[in-house]
């Protein structure tokens, strides 16, 4: 047996040696949604609750958006991204072409939003 052979079956894995299994990770109580009151089971699905930092469900937040603003038949509700929302304005006859009729920023960024620091994955 050549010994490039026999160094490809016998290396090693490097990290924790085997037997060993990885630490359980601490399950975090479910935090409460400030509109519905209900748990928030999916956080990673959650937006701050109008920038003060809670959680709030994504529907909920979605919910409360169409009570307040008005939203025409031709218009839509829109998330964006980044804690931002939008109007919609679909042209008629034209398929999907749409307009951005106004733009809704939800999650303020300079407030910290502590409970999202809990699913960033330690690295």
């Amino acid at each position: 047996m050549s010994s490039r052979n026999f160094r490809r079956r016998n290396h090693r894995r490097r990290g924790k040696p085997q037997g060993e299994s990885p630490e359980p990770r601490q399950a975090l109580p479910a935090p409460e949604c400030p509109v519905c009151a209900k748990p928030i089971r999916e956080l990673s699905a959650a937006l701050s609750y109008r920038g003060a930092g809670a959680p709030a469900h994504f529907d909920c937040v979605l919910k409360e958006l169409r009570e307040t603003h008005e939203i025409l038949p031709q218009e839509k509700l829109c998330y964006l991204g980044g804690g931002n929302f939008a109007i919609l304005q679909f042209k008629t006859g034209s398929g999907n072409k749409f307009t951005i009729k106004k733009k809704i920023p939800y999650e303020g960024k300079e407030i910290q939003q502590e409970w999202k620091r809990a699913l960033l994955i330690p690295g």
